[in-house]
């Protein structure tokens, strides 16, 4: 039995890193990634300045490698790297190149993803008519994908916040209990430890959680941001370059907004056991892959390391409210089409376009858990806890979400 359900919790945390996919229709990641795009569109000047200096730098190379780790599916997973082509090609051009560069293009994500989606979008993308050469490598960044020295321009949004494994938590003594743990191997989980567990109700850290699970996902970030910078390191030629972006948080603790979505995501899955609905035993056992580093997290690594320097990091917060435009019927006219915090409609709004990015993103993962019986009713909960969250006085209308921006260069040894 524990067999049984070890293999169970092994299957989920190694769904979480999947998005649904083009056949889930308007839960499908295609259709509600406005919000990963709004991300990427800050650091979009960022990318593109340093996807021009890196041609000119070296002496206008006749070919440039360029990368995304973590590409997903949909219409995003050649927004990083088209961005690329498009600032070195016009880098080229206005340089009076007689011939343009060629620009070795690969996407990479786990061999789960939907890489035909992503060449099904192709013939449409900016990148139709560049020239490039576009090829897609599955496989987890975590480990080696690519061969040696073999990138000079390598980008990653919305992905890296995901880790490899849920934390094993150790503990001192019997009476402690522990997070279950499980391993990659070969692309698939594997369980490796499973007793009581001690984040009973929860999901992942917490403001006033113990400190034994902070400080286990602390150290698996830690684990895991090392291993992909070391085979990054491997793969990225001399002066090379790592542009990452991922969810962060400003406080060596995390406060209740940072963690408020996966609080409500387990007051939701608590409300559903409440009602018989689901397992109240699969929620205690549920634990998400998933970390918002601090500051002071980054720089440790990227020394311990050692191949590359931190040139950038930059802390930034984003909204969906950014997403409305002038004519959208939650907008204020008075404030930028930003949405007023009188608008009565804006935290319906909010919480439904929050809703459908969570489960984009999370779904896989809790109906490999849980069933797909619960998903369409937990996710109706979600969403009316979301729209409470956003109506509370204390928290009114605040979505903002705290993302990290990376720019690393390559040592030259």
């Amino acid at each position: 039995m524990v067999e049984d359900e070890g293999m169970l919790l092994a299957s989920s945390a190694a769904a979480v890193v999947t998005m649904n996919g083009s056949g889930e229709g308007n839960t499908s990641y295609d259709n509600n990634s406005n919000f990963q795009r709004a991300i990427a569109s800050v650091t979009r000047k960022a990318r593109r300045d340093m996807a021009a200096a890196l041609y000119r730098a070296p002496g206008r190379p006749a070919s440039l490698a360029i990368a995304d780790m973590g590409c997903a599916t949909g219409p995003n997973a050649q927004l990083m790297v088209s961005d690329a082509v498009d600032a070195v090609l016009a880098e080229s051009k206005g340089g009076g190149d007689e011939e343009a560069p060629q620009l070795h293009v690969s996407l990479d994500d786990l061999p789960a993803n939907d890489f035909n989606a992503v060449f099904r979008l192709l013939p449409s993308s900016p990148l139709t008519g560049t020239g490039c050469l576009v090829s897609a490598w599955p496989g987890s960044f975590y480990r080696r994908v690519f061969p040696e020295a073999s990138l000079d321009y390598v980008v990653s949004s919305s992905s890296l916040h995901f880790l490899s494994k849920v934390p094993y938590v150790r503990t001192g003594t019997a009476s402690h209990t522990s997070i279950v743990s499980s391993t990659m191997h070969a692309g698939y989980s594997q369980l490796t430890a499973t007793v009581m567990h001690l984040n009973r109700g929860r999901v992942h850290v917490t403001e006033a959680g113990p400190a034994a699970v902070l400080d286990a996902y602390r150290a698996q970030f830690h684990a895991d941001f090392l291993a992909f910078l070391s085979c990054r390191a491997a793969e990225t030629r001399p002066r090379g370059l790592l542009l990452l972006t991922f969810v962060a948080r400003r406080d060596a603790r995390p406060t209740a907004h940072d963690c408020y979505l996966w609080d409500l995501l387990a007051d939701a899955l608590m409300d559903m056991a409440a009602a018989g609905l689901v397992d109240e035993e699969k929620v205690h056992s549920f634990n998400a892959p998933y970390y918002a580093p601090c500051p002071d997290d980054l720089p440790r690594v990227i020394a311990e390391e050692g191949s590359f320097a931190l040139r950038t990091m930059q802390l930034f917060d984003t909204t969906r409210r950014h997403l409305l435009g002038p004519s959208h019927p939650t907008s204020n006219k008075h404030d930028g089409g930003d949405g007023g915090d009188d608008d009565e409609e804006l935290p319906r709004w909010l919480a439904a376009e929050t809703a459908a990015t969570v489960r984009e993103v999370v779904e896989p993962m809790l109906r490999t858990h849980f069933g797909w019986a619960a998903m369409n009713g937990f996710f109706c909960k979600h969403r009316l806890l979301l729209e409470a969250y956003y109506r509370s006085k204390s928290t009114r209308n605040k979505d903002d979400i705290t993302n990290v921006f990376l720019l690393l260069k390559k040592q030259r040894y």
